[in-house]
């Protein structure tokens, strides 16, 4: 029997701070069937039903207060909640109730005190008892001083509920962040056994991080429930617990479940690439595999891995070996697995239906560069069949061997490697063992020495000379009107950026080089003299000789209304060479009758330098250079240099280049192309260069336009066929070009008729240079840097035209 007495007597909470704090509660009750009296329940009907307890965060409130949500139901009526905070702040609600209350939702509000750290962490707890006495189960929250992100802790797989087998070994995933970073996460088991694990992290510390850890669930418990807790302790100290995930453990025997398989793989697949295989069954997974089928359903490729059975998840990446040489091909990809029952699925959609991966198999091969980074320029070395790469953001050259597809020792070199060029021995092509790297973070060019070491090694660094600039001009006195004589300093950066090697001799087949010459661009700085800030130069270096050279010739010639007299002087660097004067300011020269005539160099001030990044190749014999010069605007100019074109000998001491393109024939390429310069390339003598802009530009070397190849935009580089000669070049198969686009291809185009015969699919767009060669065995190779790595693209030298 149960004695029922109308009417509700409130009762006031009590909040009892747990440390000498003054704490204000404000406490709204919202109470169902709140009524007066006591239940008494007869024993034969005891309750034994536990109350529910929820603790939630509450509205956006100030600062200086924690708020939170307590709701709590009972089947018959509950007789006490109490919350209690500790970490940052320390505090304890209590509520009494007098009545048969089955339902109560509090909104608790806790005033801050001043002298709480702001971002500590408080964790709240809650819990209910009923007036059977009966303790429900405990509820948290976690909190932080100043309404701040508080530290969390997820079991993200697997979710609740999933079945767990006895003897298994289940697979835990966990993730944890924290405003003041990540020092320890893991886990703590309770229900039919107990275990805890945690992970510790040193510096430096992330602000959230992921974690894996196996569990091996016990053959001795079956048809019995666990239950998983993460945790978080973040630097401070603070450990917070996340929500707890609760796991049904069943008999293998009893087991009726199929894998659940998820497979990863690129839209575009090369031959040898790879394939994210996963399956999770609580049973265990006994094989894991892949299959890649044509479109008719013909299997192509295959491959699995075994395993005891004894892991609930098993994951691989498999490296794929797709028997397909014609490029692109569609193929299907699909993961399959077995658990250990022997049940086998495939991979599903979550509808169920079958997941079947559409891609399409192309050629290339992409390797990553082992430390990351990013490639600046590449060169194949043909003795070594190895590739080195510039790495500008690790200081040194990478070494690919393109016999094995790997990765060698790197080769250090000096600060932030960019340009790369061999160093010549005769117009046939012959290099020296000697890699020339121009150091973009210095003022030096790396000499590296191929036979040294493991893979080569840097043996010296040749100090860049810094080139001095000025522009002598008359102007009025303000003061007495007076002509008067005026000296500007124009100070450049001296760093190298982009290298060509030319040297000068004779120039018929089979010549040995005589001087060495490094042609080079330079990299900009803000600090430059005005008007050039972030302008850069062209200049060469004679190696041997230690002698330099300023690029103006494209520069010769009077602005309107004004006349500027060129000096440029060279200071030494480390003792290389010696200070000199390269223009003179004025020359006296003999006029053949006796007397003398003044020689000057005037030239327009806004044709001097050149924009960021000017590009820089060589030709395959070494006598000739071509520039492009680079920035995203339109007008991008190109030079052409002739190391055995020599000086104009007219003036005492010689200062004009007459290997370098004339500035009418400058003028005269931007008027004929008006592009932006993306790329430049040179093939084997010089006579034919090439500019890539909207479209591929192709020019003689005194820069007259030959033709336009329509090539798409894009960010990547171009290159000539290494044995490509002449402006009509024979054999057919080596009157080629190789442009990089904006699309995952490589085009190639005939470089007489202007027509592209054909597209090479890779796996993703070139973003870098792009390199053509030959190797010993005849195949023809191109090397391009791409967002994943650099993507190596082996063909049969055996592309034609049929363009006579």
């Amino acid at each position: 029997m149960s004695e029922f007495i109308p009417g509700c007597t409130p009762v006031r909470p009590a909040l009892r701070p747990a440390r000498p704090v003054a704490l204000a509660a404000l406490v709204a009750l919202a109470a169902l069937g709140a009524c007066s009296g006591d239940e008494v329940i007869d024993p034969p009907f005891k309750d034994t039903i536990v109350p529910r307890v929820q603790v939630a965060k509450g509205n956006t409130v100030a600062d200086t207060l924690l708020s939170m949500t307590v709701t709590a139901t009972d089947n018959i009526g509950l007789k006490r909640v109490r919350v209690l905070l500790a970490g940052g702040v320390s505090a304890t609600y209590d509520t009494v109730m007098t009545s048969a209350v089955t339902s109560l939702t509090v909104n608790v509000n806790i005033r801050v005190p001043s002298n709480a750290p702001i971002g500590s962490t408080v964790n709240a707890r809650a819990v209910a008892i009923d007036g059977a006495g009966n303790l429900s189960d405990t509820s948290r929250l976690a909190l932080t001083v100043g309404n701040l992100e508080p530290p969390q802790a997820i079991v993200t797989s697997p979710v609740t509920g999933s079945p767990v087998v006895s003897g298994k070994s289940l697979v835990i995933s966990l993730s944890g962040k924290a405003r003041y970073k990540v020092r320890t996460l893991g886990y703590q088991l309770s229900g039919a056994f107990v275990r805890q694990d945690s992970v510790s992290f040193g510096n430096p510390l992330r602000d959230s991080i992921a974690v894996l850890d196996t569990l091996v669930v016990p053959d001795t418990v079956k048809g019995q429930l666990i239950t998983v807790t993460p945790f978080v302790t973040d630097s401070l100290n603070q450990r917070v617990l996340g929500t707890a995930v609760q796991y049904a453990v069943q008999s293998p025997a009893n087991a009726t479940t199929v894998p659940v398989v998820r497979t990863g793989v690129a839209a575009r697949l090369e031959v040898t690439d790879t394939v994210f295989v996963e399956a999770t069954d609580p049973v265990g997974i006994a094989v894991l595999g892949y299959e890649v089928r044509g479109l008719t359903g013909q299997l192509i490729a295959t491959d699995s891995v075994t395993s005891t059975g004894g892991f609930s998840t098993l994951v691989r990446t498999f490296r794929t070996r797709v028997p397909v040489t014609v490029f692109p091909t569609a193929v299907t990809v699909t993961g399959f697995a077995r658990n250990a029952n022997g049940r086998r699925d495939v991979a599903r959609f979550t509808s169920g239906a079958l997941r079947l991966d559409t891609v399409a198999v192309v050629a290339g091969y992409t390797s990553p560069l082992p430390s990351g980074g990013q490639v600046a320029d590449a060169f194949y070395f043909p003795r070594t069949d190895r590739i080195y790469l510039s790495n500008i953001e690790r200081n040194w050259l990478e070494v690919y061997n393109l016999a094995d597809s790997t990765f060698r020792a790197p080769i250090a070199v000096g600060s932030r490697p960019w340009g790369i060029a061999p160093w010549p021995r005769t117009r046939d092509g012959v290099m020296g063992d000697t890699l020339l790297v121009a150091n973009s973070g210095g003022t030096n060019i790396s000499y590296v020495d191929l036979r040294s070491g493991t893979s080569g090694r840097e043996v010296f660094r040749y100090a860049l000379p810094n080139i001095v600039a000025y522009s002598i001009t008359t102007v009025r006195s303000q003061t007495t009107d007076a002509p008067i004589t005026q000296r500007t300093v124009y100070d450049f950066s001296d760093r190298p950026q982009y290298i060509a090697a030319t040297c000068s001799g004779g120039t018929a087949p089979g010549a040995p080089c005589e001087d060495v010459i490094a042609v080079y661009s330079t990299t900009p700085t803000p600090g430059q003299s005005t008007p050039f800030p972030n302008q850069g130069t062209i200049r060469w270096e004679n190696l041997s000789q230690r002698t330099s050279h300023f690029f103006f010739e494209q520069a010769i010639g009077q602005s309107e209304g004004r006349s500027d007299t060129l000096e440029v002087q060279r200071f030494a660097a480390a003792g290389v060479g010696s200070d000199s004067i390269l223009v003179p300011y004025k020359q006296n020269v003999s006029n053949g009758s006796g007397g003398t005539f003044p020689y000057s160099v005037v030239v327009r001030l806004d044709k001097l330098a050149f924009r960021d990044t000017t590009y820089v190749r060589g030709s395959g014999n070494f006598r000739r250079a071509v520039f492009g010069e680079g920035g995203p605007v339109l007008g991008s100019r190109a030079l052409s240099y002739d190391a055995t074109a020599g000086f104009d000998i007219t003036p005492p001491t010689p200062v004009v280049d007459r290997g370098i393109s004339r500035p009418l024939d400058v003028t005269d390429f931007v008027a004929n192309t008006f592009s932006r310069v993306q790329g430049v390339g040179i093939n084997f003598d010089g006579e034919l260069n090439a500019v890539k802009g909207d479209s591929t530009y192709l020019f003689d070397r005194t820069l007259r336009l030959q033709g336009i190849l329509q090539s798409r935009p894009g960010v990547g580089g171009l290159d000539l066929h290494p044995l490509n000669t002449g402006v009509n070049s024979t054999p057919l198969r080596t009157r080629l070009a190789f442009v990089a686009s904006s699309e995952p291809v490589i085009d190639v185009f005939d470089t007489y008729c202007y027509r592209k015969i054909a597209s090479v699919p890779i796996r993703d767009p070139i973003i870098g240079p792009v390199r053509a060669t030959v190797r010993p065995n005849g195949q023809l190779v191109l090397v391009g840097a791409t967002i994943r790595g650099v993507t190596v693209v082996a063909l049969p030298d055996s592309f034609t035209t049929t363009c006579q």
